[in-house]
């Protein structure tokens, strides 16, 4: 092997090796120790993890609870949450849906019979059974010959009914309601009760001239609630406005063609207390001006 010839001795070369050397400890961190290799050491220092908060968890589900329920709340405490009166959700086999707000606290007397009835499934499956005359009158009939309130079987299933008048079935009368509601008949789109011809039936006003015709025939109307939205009251008035049948066999009422069925009518925002286990009667012999709002009873 031939021998390497180098321009500089060796003594020159080992003082280049040791300055290299030392200008390369000069340029180390004070606080490196290590064994030369400096990209090794820098790399390993670089992966070691920061520690982490673990309070943080709790305080980021707390946050995210308080956001679940600011969007489902609302939502789960029902529909009609901002209105203080209970509400009539009628469902008819037109696919309409009429929703009502009912005066339970200016028309006691009216609404408690409404929702009394609605929540004992009276009205479930009955016909709008006239639509003449400015309104449109449903309850009692589940067609233009056969009456709910003579359903002897239905009637004795009633909570709050003494035994003498599930006899009578729903022939009881009551007296008005007296607030300035109660006279509010004669405006568009109000649930109506005839307080002193039925229990039973009630009609929605469709027609602004209709004061002068009930009184007329002194129905002697009083207001059970309104209508809550345009959508209630345009299907009102179109029902009011279909062809009543010219054939019907009852002797007055006319219902609309084609027949309109009361598929479910549900209450909602009821008062717990109040409705928890209701008796009828009980309520009523207090309920006007702490005396019995029932006018009488009569055999059906």
């Amino acid at each position: 092997m031939k021998k390497q010839k180098y321009s500089l001795t060796a003594s020159q070369r080992k003082n280049i090796r040791n300055k290299a050397n030392d200008k390369q400890e000069k340029n180390r961190p004070a606080d490196f120790e290590g064994n030369g290799d400096v990209s090794a050491e820098t790399d390993a220092v670089a992966v070691v993890p920061k520690k982490f908060n673990w309070w943080l968890i709790p305080l980021l589900g707390a946050g995210i609870a308080l956001i679940v329920i600011a969007i489902v709340l609302p939502f789960s405490c029902g529909e009609y949450r901002f209105i203080d009166n209970p509400v009539a959700k009628i469902e008819l086999s037109t696919g309409d849906v009429l929703e009502f707000e009912l005066y339970e606290d200016t028309c006691p007397i009216a609404a408690t019979n409404f929702i009394f009835l609605a929540r004992n499934k009276f009205f479930d499956n009955t016909i709008v059974f006239d639509n003449q005359q400015g309104w449109v009158r449903f309850g009692n009939y589940k067609s233009m010959t056969e009456y709910v309130s003579q359903d002897k079987e239905y009637c004795e299933k009633l909570p709050g009914f003494s035994e003498g008048h599930k006899d009578n079935k729903l022939g009881y009368r009551l007296r008005s309601d007296s607030s300035d509601d109660a006279k509010r008949y004669m405006e568009e789109g109000m649930l109506v009760f005839n307080y002193n011809q039925s229990s039973n039936e009630f009609f929605i006003s469709s027609d602004k001239n209709l004061q002068t015709r009930l009184d007329n025939i002194n129905y002697e109307p009083t207001v059970v609630g309104r209508y809550l939205n345009d959508k209630t009251l345009a299907a009102v008035k179109r029902i009011a406005n279909m062809e009543s049948n010219p054939s019907s066999p009852h002797s007055r009422w006319r219902n609309p063609i084609p027949v309109v069925v009361i598929k479910k009518v549900s209450i909602y925002n009821v008062d717990k207390a109040k409705w928890k286990d209701f008796g009828f009667e009980k309520y009523m012999e207090t309920a006007y001006n702490g005396s019995s709002a029932i006018s009488g009873w009569h055999a059906s």
